[in-house]
């Protein structure tokens, strides 16, 4: 059995005889000569105490020590009293029950009935240490519950963070997506209504005279470049854009941009560029990233009323496995990889936290109605989400702002185009077939060629178009809007070239998401200059 007996009977030699004849059993005993010593010897590893009557006169050491028990034990004590002192004082049997799990043996002591107490005894401790495991047990048990209960817990806070972000991404991805549904229709017929004017006023140039009727000529102008200007942005925040991108060395960009920055801010915001060396080229549009930092600038200056320093930073972004979606320093959007980071930093006012999840929501804007659309930050944002990239921002009310763009990376910079369209020597005196579904706008354009030295065969279809050739029209070159009722300008080409293998071709579009064309068909977007469509013609007609 588990633990030894400790034996506290004084009196002649009680203590040797019942070691001796516990021993006899097989059971350990440990004499001790007085209730300090006996004292000193408890401990959890003890079976059980064997004590005589006559030593329980000052035990309060025994009584602290009982009473101090951890929950599992209560440690057997066996009293060796005599008939004589219980008849004499039967009182004490309450003070014997208060010492807890208490067995009075009367003397004189019988071998049998020693050794039987002592067992008993020692199997009641026996079950308190079988408690004692069965608790130690339970304890880690519960604790490794417990651990796994935190541990699942955090996983399931972490599940439904990420499901609460992705929801979040679907919302905001199913409201772009109506948006831009929204906005290429309207950019649409809007760039059709821009384009009638153009060609028009195009026309109409050398016939207005000077003074008040060629400024008002020149204001209508400018209105129409602003109109596109609004359409581009709607299409921007709507990522809808058509977008061109080239590697670019930020380097050049951002010093080539300085200049512009500081007539753009005024003399009381210093500018600061720093881009390290060796910094990898970005995979972007270059006008539209320049747009993107111009139209930061101008919002850090907004922000600084009173002057400030505005900082731009270029430099490498490693975004781990484990990083997307994960930190609020990290847009959702971005994917494992290498970056280049422009970061954008202003001593400005800062933004308010209520309104900083606000920012790049379209139309969306603290400005007055006259100072800002709402459109700037979506802009950048589409911009930046469309390339491949994304947008971070971090701000603190009174202590400034900063608007990290994250954009793609790529090895080198490859060189940029030499020479444009302008350079090609424009052809003139050429039959052209204009497909156009919109009598005003097909007006304006016949008469924009026709001032440029064409001829021109109109088509309100590709099915007239079709007819006209089988009807043995000579053309040298085809222009055709995209979308129109029936055939649609991508298979107006393909039908027309059946007619007229490798004829040259141009699509003028009003929708920013048309569909990939091929190398051999040209692309104009609506509303184009009157340079822009000869350019093209000039092009195609030399090739």
């Amino acid at each position: 059995m588990h633990g030894s007996i400790l034996v506290l009977a004084p009196e002649g030699r009680d203590a040797e005889v019942i070691g001796s004849v516990l021993a006899e059993i097989g059971l350990a005993t440990q004499p001790c000569a007085d209730l300090p010593e006996l004292c000193r010897s408890l401990g959890d590893d003890v079976g059980a105490l064997m004590l005589s009557e006559g030593v329980l006169t000052d035990i309060e050491p025994l009584t602290a020590w009982l009473e101090a028990q951890p929950r599992w034990s209560d440690l057997p004590i066996v009293i060796l009293t005599s008939r004589r002192s219980r008849q004499a004082g039967r009182g004490r049997q309450a003070f014997f029950q208060s010492l807890g799990n208490v067995t009075l043996l009367d003397r004189p002591l019988h071998r049998e009935a020693l050794q039987s107490a002592a067992q008993a005894a020692l199997r009641s401790r026996e079950r308190q240490y079988r408690t004692r495991s069965h608790l130690q047990e339970i304890t880690q048990a519960s604790s490794r519950l417990e651990e796994r209960v935190a541990e699942r817990t955090q996983a399931l806070q972490a599940e439904m963070a990420d499901r609460r972000r992705a929801e979040e991404q679907l919302h905001q991805a199913q409201k772009m997506e109506a948006l831009g549904q929204l906005t290429g229709g309207v950019a649409h017929d809007f760039n059709n209504l821009l384009q009638g004017i153009v060609s028009c006023l195009a026309v109409l140039a050398p016939t207005v005279p000077d003074g008040t009727p060629r400024e008002l000529f020149e204001a209508a102008n400018r209105s129409i470049e602003r109109g596109a200007r609004l359409t581009q942005s709607l299409l921007s925040f709507a990522r809808r854009q058509t977008l061109m991108p080239e590697p670019t060395d930020l380097g050049d960009l951002l010093t080539g941009m300085s200049s512009l920055l500081e007539r753009s801010l005024g003399g009381q915001i210093s500018v600061t560029i720093q881009v390290p060396p060796g910094l990898p080229a970005a995979l972007i549009d270059r006008a539209q990233l320049e747009s993107a930092i111009l139209n930061l600038a101008i919002n850090a200056r907004d922000a600084m009323p009173c002057g400030g320093r505005l900082s731009l930073t270029a430099s490498v972004a490693e975004i781990g496995d484990g990083e997307t979606g994960s930190s609020a320093a990290v847009p959702a959007e971005l994917r494992p990889g290498t970056y280049v980071a422009i970061r954008v930093a202003d001593t400005g006012t800062g933004i308010d936290p209520s309104v900083l999840p606000h920012v790049f929501e379209p139309f969306f804007t603290t400005k007055p109605l006259d100072k800002g659309s709402g459109l700037g930050l979506s802009m950048v944002q589409g911009m930046a989400t469309q390339s491949g990239g994304g947008v971070h921002i971090d701000s603190t009310l009174g202590g400034g702002t900063a608007i990290t763009l994250y954009l793609p990376s790529v090895a080198a910079v490859a060189g940029r185009p030499a020479g444009t369209a302008a350079d090609v020597e424009r052809g003139e005196g050429r039959t052209v077939l204009l497909v156009e579904d919109d009598a005003i706008v097909r007006m304006g354009t016949m008469a924009l060629l026709e001032s440029q030295g064409h001829h021109v065969i109109e088509a309100e279809s590709g099915e007239t178009a079709l007819a006209l050739l089988q009807d043995g029209a000579e053309i040298d070159a085809l222009v055709t809007d995209f979308a129109m009722p029936g055939m649609n300008g991508a298979e107006v080409v393909r039908a027309v070239r059946t007619l007229r293998p490798g004829l040259p071709a141009l699509i003028v579009t009003g929708y920013a998401d048309t569909p990939d064309l091929g190398e051999a068909v040209r692309l104009l977007r609506k509303p184009f200059s009157p340079n822009q469509i000869a350019e093209q013609l000039a092009a195609m007609l030399a090739e």
